[in-house]
């Protein structure tokens, strides 16, 4: 006799990434709730706990029926762990690559971060196709998967504000100056000139790495765009981009619901 499947009514999604912590809430087939909390790997399981707790009584839900997270904080993955046990009663999952119905060609498959595969996942669940998946944000990832569920690889760059801050910790006389994507094609001053080369900059080199993973690719693959650099470069990729904010939260849900279907 079949076991009956584990039915989730709600269920908590936890994205622990290098600058913030991304939440979602998802119940009756949508999102119901996004929360972001800044990384602070000193930060203890309680200090963790009381806003998440305090996130979900605003919504009148005492306790999930799972949690489910991807982590590349090493030092909070076990915090983690540990706030999950006070929000539902059944063990977190926590999602690392391979599986989940997605292949990783990479050495070793599980050295892929946790959020790559993640969005890499939920990509391919929700297009089935050849596809590009930027995620712009403390970093630029830009990755290929094939329409038959691979992870076929990718690259890894700095984002705009690891290259403003290069500028500033790397030269005497060079100031910190806030990321952006000026207007103006030269600058007349020393911050309009740092703005220009950051921001256009890294324009430049995401759209060159695209171009490249189409070359793997063997076609203009489409583009899935996440991250919180997204909207501000979109119109300026060398092609029209699907903006998917809850990428990596919904990579997340896919990875649950393929875990329960086969537990």
């Amino acid at each position: 006799m079949d076991t009956p499947r584990r039915f989730v009514d709600y269920l908590l999604a936890i994205d622990i990434g290098n600058t913030h912590i991304k939440v979602g809430l998802y119940h009756h087939g949508q999102w119901q709730e996004e929360w972001r909390l800044s990384t602070d790997p000193k930060r203890t399981a309680d200090e963790y706990r009381i806003p998440l707790k305090s996130f979900l009584q605003d919504v009148l839900v005492e306790q999930v029926d799972q949690v489910v997270m991807a982590s590349v904080v090493p030092l909070l993955t076990p915090v983690f762990h540990r706030v999950a046990r006070t929000l539902s009663d059944a063990p977190p999952l926590d999602v690392t690559p391979p599986g989940y119905g997605l292949k990783v060609q990479y050495t070793p498959p599980d050295s892929l971060g946790a959020d790559r595969f993640v969005n890499a996942l939920g990509a391919w669940r929700k297009y089935r196709m050849n596809l590009v998946v930027v995620d712009v944000g403390t970093t630029a990832t830009i990755d290929a998967v094939s329409h038959d569920g691979v992870f076929l690889g990718g690259t890894i760059a700095p984002g705009p504000h690891f290259l403003a801050q290069a500028l500033a910790q790397g030269t005497a006389r060079l100031p910190l100056i806030p990321p952006a994507i000026p207007d103006k094609l030269l600058g007349q001053n020393t911050q309009e000139a740092i703005a220009i080369g950051v921001g256009h900059g890294f324009i430049g080199m995401v759209n060159e790495l695209i171009i490249r993973t189409w070359q793997v690719l063997g076609e203009k693959a489409p583009v899935i765009l996440t991250g919180g650099w997204a909207n501000r470069i979109m119109s300026h990729l060398p092609c029209e981009a699907k903006y998917e904010p809850m990428l990596t939260l919904d990579g997340l849900r896919y990875a649950a619901e393929y875990h329960f279907q086969r537990s």
